[in-house]
């Protein structure tokens, strides 16, 4: 059972976390890139300031988190799993709104979802179901689209998730380290 001393502080980081997530997409479907990077860095920004034991450390995972997303993201640009509205035809890197957005993710993995610590397999299907999710999500706020196959890249997205959602899970806890909400 969680302890009200450690409730308050995941469900912050996670209001926090959806808070930067939902400026980010708007601000980048509106054509406002950089307003979108500084809204995912200000949420990274005050969840380090109010909830990291250890900054340091939090602020290689969120690091980590960006540099997995950029890459991930890039390939599944590179590979027609999704398109950015506004974006020039030929620019097919993970634009730094986006790769920030995944280092906010960072930012949650020792808060809101610490729960997921050491569960790689249930962490591989949360990331197979809600990583498409996210996309579908900023697909309809206007950020984002997906290609006529939309199966293809629901798919796509699946098992990129799937596979990146474990790692970060790992990275974030892995080794003995222990959750920052307790």
């Amino acid at each position: 059972m969680v302890s009200t001393k450690t409730l308050i502080p995941r469900l912050l980081n996670f209001a926090l976390f959806q808070a930067g997530w939902f400026a980010g997409v708007l601000l980048a479907a509106r054509g406002r890139p950089l307003a979108a990077l500084a809204a995912a860095v200000a949420a990274i920004g005050v969840n380090l300031w109010l909830f990291s034991s250890d900054r340091p450390g939090d602020l290689r995972l969120v690091l980590a988190a960006a540099l997995i997303g950029f890459c991930l993201d890039t390939l599944h640009l590179h590979l027609g799993v999704f398109a950015l509205v506004g974006a020039p035809r030929f620019s097919r890197l993970c634009p730094f709104w986006l790769a920030a957005l995944w280092g906010l993710l960072g930012t949650a993995l020792r808060g809101s979802l610490s729960w997921l610590a050491g569960r790689y397999w249930l962490s591989a299907a949360l990331g197979a179901v809600g990583g498409p999710m996210s996309y579908l999500g900023g697909a309809k706020l206007g950020a984002a689209s997906l290609p006529a196959n939309r199966a293809f890249g629901i798919a796509a997205l699946a098992v990129g998730w799937a596979v990146a959602m474990p790692l970060l899970v790992w990275l974030a806890h892995g080794r003995g380290r222990e959750s920052v909400h307790g």
